[in-house]
């Protein structure tokens, strides 16, 4: 690597480290980090401060709802019987809501409150014989609330405002860098785990072939070829075997000559350490479009500092853990209705009436220990009252395994 300029090494002499997906990155200090869209089975939004407008939001989406039942025939209800309602989630205050968007199938929402925070999950073309209602839940019953300068010690998915602890079909984590020292500079991560398909198509090299063919045919050959190429070639990052295109592209009407850097790597089939990745640097930025500006880098800062910055790319590992685990509580510790779960495991209620549901759940260190809901009887009380034939009350919680025990989890659930 290039001996670093002065106006850079300012930048670098402190640094953080974020966590996003699987992946960690070290960025400057001054950094302004920017989560994009998150994927995980399906979109993801975090909240912050949003718990307390739950209320807010599914009434309004329960206004979409009656717009979108106005292009619902009978025969669309009769097979969406779920549609316009409303049911509890497995984790306190979670709300499931559906609708439809395109007539053939549910729109699903899942809100999750998490202490002051909310996260709302989607899936807009769930069909009605398939029950999406388990993986909502699974999510819901594992994702846990994170400070962005917070990196966990177990396996898992980084996103904004959270973690989630588990392993998924599909995992797409996106990620932005802005540089409040040059704020023209943007770099951009996109990590997306392959499932059987690699997408060879999106190497930067062949596109760029493709791209010359058609300026040619458009009889703009001229211009493309006073883009000046400051490096093409294959790269190794970390564990991503990929390619790497540099290049200085040339004025062209209203458009500045700015630079554009790529890296990637098609990755690995099924594999959630090694997905797809896609690191993009661009220059000359502003208002999120390219070309507007002259950058404030020369060529050689530029690829001194993409060079910086994506060299610390890198799988997350338990040692890079910001917080060391904390001392396990003891089985059979009893915890009350309310109180913060003292930790992550799996805890069966102590309730000697019947409940509705197993008597086991796994719960995350830091939510509030349930409610039980107790299934009532059959007598003249239930003949007598409305209030259903269920009810929430307050119970203990004993632990019995602990969630990161592969034999105990496997037996208990």
């Amino acid at each position: 690597m290039a001996e670093v300029p002065p106006r850079l090494q300012s930048l670098f002499e402190k640094t953080r480290t974020v966590c996003f997906g699987r992946f960690l990155i070290q960025v400057p200090t001054t950094a302004v980090v920017v989560y994009g869209p998150a994927d995980v089975e399906v979109p993801i939004v975090f909240y912050e401060g949003g718990a307390k407008n739950l209320e807010n939001l599914i009434v309004k989406r329960l206004s979409e709802i009656e717009e979108e039942k106005k292009y619902l025939l009978k025969d669309d209800i009769r097979r969406l019987p779920l549609f316009g309602k409303i049911i509890n989630g497995a984790t306190p205050g979670q709300k499931i809501v559906f609708g439809s968007k395109d007539q053939v199938g549910y729109a699903i929402y899942s809100y999750i409150p998490i202490g002051k925070d909310l996260f709302v999950q989607n899936h807009n073309s769930a069909l009605p014989e398939e029950d999406q209602v388990p993986m909502f839940n699974r999510i819901a019953e594992h994702i846990r609330s994170r400070t962005e300068d917070e990196i966990p010690a177990e396996p898992g998915v980084c996103i904004e405002g959270g973690f989630i602890p588990l392993t998924m079909e599909r995992e797409w984590i996106k990620l932005g860098i802005r540089l409040s020292e040059f704020p023209d500079v943007h770099l951009s991560i996109d990590a997306h785990k392959n499932l059987e398909r690699l997408r060879k198509s999106n190497s930067p090299i062949l596109l760029r072939e493709q791209a010359k063919e058609i300026a040619e045919a458009d009889g703009l050959g001229h211009i493309f070829a006073r883009a000046k190429v400051l490096r093409q070639r294959g790269r190794q990052l970390s564990t991503w075997e990929g390619e790497e295109l540099a290049l200085r592209t040339p004025e062209y009407k209203d458009e500045k000559s700015v630079h554009e850097f790529r890296f990637h790597s098609v990755g690995g089939r099924n594999d959630p350490l090694r997905p797809e990745l896609d690191v993009r640097l661009d220059t000359g930025v502003k208002d999120n479009s390219k070309g507007q500006v002259n950058p404030s880098l020369t060529d050689e800062e530029a690829l001194i500092l993409w060079d910086k910055l994506i060299s610390t790319i890198r799988v997350r590992q338990p040692s890079d853990a910001t917080l060391p685990p904390k001392p396990k509580v003891p089985l059979a510790s009893v915890v009350r209705t309310g109180e913060p779960c003292p930790q992550t495991g799996w805890w069966e209620c102590t309730e000697t009436q019947k409940i509705q549901g197993s008597k086991r759940r796994l719960l995350m260190a830091g939510e509030p220990m349930p409610l039980a809901v107790l299934a009532s009887g059959s007598g003249l009380w239930k003949k007598l009252t409305s209030r259903g034939s269920a009810h929430e009350a307050a119970t203990a919680w004993k632990l019995v395994a602990y969630g990161d025990d592969p034999a105990t989890t496997s037996a208990t659930s």
